[in-house]
């Protein structure tokens, strides 16, 4: 009977412990979907409310970018209707045993107005549990694949010169 009880409080807590994990990845993975949605719509607050007051970007270049300076960049290409838009695609969610954290894996692609690939790669996105839910920390992106000629050579142009 002992061993009864022991295996079904193992199973509820087992339980209870995978539910809250799928609510948390699933709240990850939702609020990068509204992110890449406002990507496209040019939404620069529902894009904004996604990261935290600190967080910070870095990209293959070298490029490092405040969360004013991210905002700002972003800001910009939503003016401008020939600018390259972004989405990054979630191919795993891992929580942290040990804080408040959690580590999104995924590959983003930079698409030109009508759809046409420009350049992609990989990314990780740290993700804080805050008092208002899931923020982005901090992300890195990784440029793996180029397409689009004018598009990479303006992003070799960025980087740091040896």
């Amino acid at each position: 009977m002992k061993l009864m009880l022991c295996a079904l409080l193992l199973s509820s807590f087992t339980t209870t412990m995978f539910a809250e994990t799928s609510t948390d990845e699933a709240a990850i993975r939702a609020i990068r979907v509204d992110s890449n949605h406002a990507i496209q719509q040019g939404n620069i607050d529902a894009f904004a409310a996604s990261l935290t007051a600190d967080f910070v970007m870095v990209r293959g270049s070298s490029a490092f970018a405040s969360r004013d300076a991210y905002i700002e960049a972003f800001a910009q290409d939503f003016k401008n209707p020939s600018a390259i838009r972004y989405e990054r695609v979630t191919d795993k969610v891992e929580l942290s045993q040990a804080a408040p954290l959690a580590a999104e894996h995924g590959h983003w692609i930079g698409r030109r107005p009508g759809g046409n690939e420009a350049y992609g790669g990989t990314y990780l996105a740290m993700w804080r549990h805050t008092d208002s839910g899931w923020k982005i920390r901090s992300e890195l992106f990784v440029v793996l694949t180029c397409a689009d000629a004018e598009a990479c050579s303006a992003y070799r142009a960025s980087a740091p010169q040896k």
